[in-house]
């Protein structure tokens, strides 16, 4: 009797040191899964904040730019215009010129109360001036294993950009036939090969006056447009006077908006882990409640 009583309580004993080890390494890998599932939502956060803040850093608020797009035609067909230029503003489109008949094709509603000014009317002759010296250049210009299927033609773009009480930076970009040959830094004078066609070019350029030429325009007279244009604007958007709002719903509005979206977006980042690690928790508390029911 007692004999078969001892074997009977042997695969009991078993049995239940097995449940008590499978319910530890259940709970070791519940755990496990929650610290996966928090560091993978606190990595894909720091991941989208990294890339936001890259993408956010080529369009600051306090960053302004001009670009002008030079479009030149050496021996432009019949009823084409020989030179053209496009404006941006903050990468915004604000004029369109003939600079070879000295027309504005268009421009928009600020350029309209500039158009009075003594600014707008010299940057229409520069304008004009570059695109007659760039026609001048391109006439003599020679590319090595180049060859355009039509007419060539030249793309500069001339930009300045300025941050709020910081320096201008000024900068040209040569493109003929829309393939893009040649670079020049404004700041330091430096003149940068991007075809191999253009070495020859930017030797001639870079010992005559166009180096200084290029970067007066660039450095001198465009920071000046940039400048008189974000002071136009400026008078444009300031308001008459302040709207009336009463000081309870001022606080309440201050309160809502003191949060940016960045800081949301932090927030979010510490509150997602723990969202995950709580539903993997809860999935695991029903898991082992589902095993414990089987079991019994």
């Amino acid at each position: 009797m007692g004999g078969g009583s001892d074997s009977s309580a042997g695969p009991d004993i078993y049995c239940s040191a097995g449940r008590h080890i499978d319910r530890s390494s259940s709970q070791l890998r519940s755990r496990s899964t929650m610290a996966v599932a928090a560091s993978l939502a606190m990595l894909l956060c720091l991941l989208t904040l990294y890339l936001l803040s890259n993408w956010s850093g080529t369009g600051r608020a306090d960053a302004h730019s001009l670009w002008y797009n030079f479009n030149i035609t050496h021996l432009p067909r019949h009823g084409q215009q020989w030179c053209e230029v496009q404006g941006q503003a903050d990468q915004k489109n604000f004029l369109f010129y003939d600079c070879g008949s000295d027309k504005v094709l268009s421009m928009g509603h600020l350029e309209e109360q500039l158009d009075i000014t003594d600014a707008w009317g010299k940057q229409l002759e520069m304008l004009k001036q570059v695109g007659q010296r760039l026609r001048m250049e391109l006439a003599d210009t020679e590319l090595e294993d180049f060859t355009p299927s039509g007419p060539l033609t030249l793309q500069a773009r001339m930009s300045c950009e300025c941050e709020v009480d910081g320096p201008i930076r000024g900068s040209w970009q040569f493109s003929f036939s829309g393939q893009k040959f040649l670079l020049f830094d404004s700041n330091n004078r430096k003149w940068t090969v991007v075809q191999a066609g253009a070495r020859r070019m930017k030797e001639k350029w870079e010992d005559s006056r166009l180096t200084m030429f290029f970067q007066k325009v660039s450095m001198g007279d465009c920071k000046t447009w940039l400048r008189d244009f974000l002071m136009h604007r400026k008078k444009r958007l300031e308001p008459t006077a302040p709207p009336t709002v009463a000081p309870g719903t001022a606080h309440t509005k201050a309160m809502a908006t003191s949060l940016s979206p960045w800081s949301l977006l932090i927030i979010l980042c510490f509150i997602l882990p723990g969202i995950s690690a709580e539903s993997f928790r809860v999935t695991g508390t029903v898991g082992k409640t589902v095993r414990g029911t089987r079991d019994r």
